[in-house]
């Protein structure tokens, strides 16, 4: 699954990149542009907007009611167009929405803090940005987040 999430989800979009999901965050206002990417891309167009709806029978427009973040996860969860799970999880950078690719440690040497270095044998990068990743505390720290959104009723 797709996403095309509106300029009202922020927070959305990157909860669902670190999902897994490929989520792009359109930040302009001309709903018209946001339509005609998602048709391209084949997206479902996740809005708080009321305004916004299908034009065309391809369109696909999820409007989300809750303005949470556990709350709007749970109910794309709810209506079948996410899973969270862990195992899909922190495998787009959070940034650019971008899929990891694995780094070895001696890629990694220089590039990231000593301690870091020494600590973890994980690393991975966005060939985007260049923003390199590891399963560190920051990880750790999410995967509660993951089990905080699993157990919103």
């Amino acid at each position: 699954m797709k996403f095309l999430v509106d300029r009202m989800l922020g927070k959305l979009a990157k909860a669902l990149r670190l999902l897994g999901y490929d989520a792009i965050y359109y930040q302009g206002e001309d709903l018209t542009q946001l339509i005609r990417l998602a048709r391209e891309q084949d997206r479902l167009i996740l809005t708080r907007n009321t305004k916004l709806t299908a034009r065309k029978p391809e369109d696909r427009v999820v409007r989300i009611a809750n303005d949470h973040l556990k709350l709007q996860l749970r109910e794309l969860h709810e209506m079948g167009y996410i899973v969270l799970n862990e195992k899909t999880s922190f495998s787009r950078c959070l940034i650019c929405n971008v899929l990891l690719e694995s780094m070895t440690r001696k890629e990694v040497e220089g590039k990231v803090p000593d301690f870091i270095f020494h600590h973890y044998q994980e690393f991975y990068r966005c060939s985007q940005c260049g923003r390199i990743y590891w399963p560190g505390t920051h990880q750790q720290h999410m995967q509660k987040r993951i089990k905080e959104y699993q157990n919103v009723r």
